[in-house]
C-alpha cells in the first residue's frame, strides 16, 4: 500500500512539520520514557522523589495510551 500526504504550504506548515518529524518525536518519547525508568530504577531517590517520578511516568504513558499510541523503540 502506498500513502501520499499533501499539504497546502505555507498555510499547513505546522501540519507538514508534524508529519515529517514523527520519527524524531517517537525517538524522543522513547528516550524520555527510558530516562524516567532509569531514574526510578537505578538512582538513589528519596521516597518523595521516587513517587513523583513514578507518577510522572505513569501519566506520561497514560496520555499516549489514551490516544491509542504506544511508546516503543
Amino acid at each position: 500500500m502506498k500513502v501520499e500526504l499533501s499539504f497546502n504550504l505555507p498555510e499547513e506548515e505546522e501540519d507538514f512539520r508534524a508529519a515529517i518529524n514523527g520519527q524524531k518525536l517517537r525517538s524522543i518519547t522513547y528516550d524520555f520514557d527510558q530516562w524516567l525508568r532509569n531514574q526510578i530504577k537505578y538512582e538513589d531517590l528519596t521516597d518523595e522523589e521516587y513517587q513523583t517520578l513514578q507518577k510522572c511516568r505513569d501519566q506520561f504513558r497514560a496520555m499516549f495510551y489514551d490516544e491509542d499510541l504506544f511508546i516503543v523503540q
